[in-house]
């Protein structure tokens, strides 16, 4: 399934484990067995290998590149040896699928700082379903930093309510069990919008009729509203028309001042929006399809 957006940044880290304790004991006197229990003691288990997981980026767009935090921490009072971070590249099931897909791609370079202090470049073992660091030895109380960056490919899902949500898992030798961290980041609203003009005939001659079209396409999960067209029309045509989608706009609510076209014009009640994308994932590959939002614009005069 893919993760749903949130309002906020999702960051985990492994939690230290709570150790409870209590005494019993028993007594003789006087031919009476006494009992008696102590308070019940806390104390804190912390892991010697903790993890966590963000971004400097608060979102993403297809083909966007993110950067990533790795930060592993040793608390225990020994070195560690071995220090393996696999990050998992957001892998997700699509909705219907039976297999995962990896939203994204590694691109590095990727860098290690050692308590704060750059280390130098680290070279990692990339695949297809993650990428995996290996830091040869953490010092006690110590901790390694790792940046790198990731490319957004065609599986990621793009639409207004989706989210990337990848895991690093670290282990190291003589750590009996695994620390993970998760970090959602979401896909941004946005509207991408271009447009394309034709005109008919490719041959004309005077006072004949020519046809403006203007197909305006957007690529983004966002409509695009608020929409002016402008369009200095040389020659300019006399006895103009303009439709939007087939539906004509009347001539009070466009400009055409010295062959300038401005549609529509401030304060009219004609609006020009260019609706949302649509997206379809297949659900073996993961490859995301966009289908742009579409809005025609024709314009017609005589030359």
């Amino acid at each position: 399934m893919l993760p749903i957006k949130s309002n906020h940044e999702k960051r985990n880290i492994n939690m230290a484990t709570r150790i409870t304790n209590q005494a019993t004991l028993t007594y003789q006197y006087a031919g009476t067995t006494g009992q008696a229990a102590s308070n019940i003691a806390t104390a804190l288990l912390q892991e010697a290998l903790s993890v966590a997981k963000t971004t400097l980026d608060t979102n993403y767009r297809r083909n966007g590149e993110l950067t990533y935090i790795l930060t592993a921490t040793n608390s225990g009072a020994n070195a560690l040896t071995n220090v393996v971070l696999s990050d998992n590249l957001g892998a997700y099931t699509p909705a219907g699928g039976t297999a995962a897909v990896y939203p994204l791609t590694y691109a590095g370079p990727a860098q290690l700082y050692i308590n704060g202090v750059l280390s130098g470049s680290i070279t990692p073992t990339v695949s297809a379903t993650g990428v995996t660091f290996t830091i040869p030895t953490l010092a006690a109380g110590a901790t390694a930093t790792i940046l790198y960056k990731a490319t957004v490919n065609t599986a990621a899902p793009v639409t207004a309510e989706a989210g990337i949500t990848n895991t690093v898992t670290a282990t190291a030798t003589g750590i009996a069990d695994a620390s993970t961290a998760s970090h959602t980041i979401n896909a941004a609203d946005y509207a991408d919008v271009s447009i394309v003009k034709d005109m008919s005939p490719s041959t004309i001659t005077d006072g004949s009729t020519i046809t403006y079209t203007f197909t305006l396409y957007n690529y983004g999960n966002t409509a695009a509203t608020d929409v002016v067209l402008r369009d200095a029309f040389n020659p300019a045509p006399g006895n103009l028309s303009v439709s939007i989608n087939g539906t004509a706009v009347p001539s009070s609510d466009y400009t055409y001042t010295a062959g300038v076209l401005t549609l529509p014009d401030t304060g009219a009640a004609t609006t020009l929006t260019v609706p949302a994308a649509t997206f379809t994932q297949d659900t073996t590959t993961g490859v995301v399809s966009v289908t742009p939002g579409v809005t025609t614009v024709v314009v017609t005069g005589t030359i």
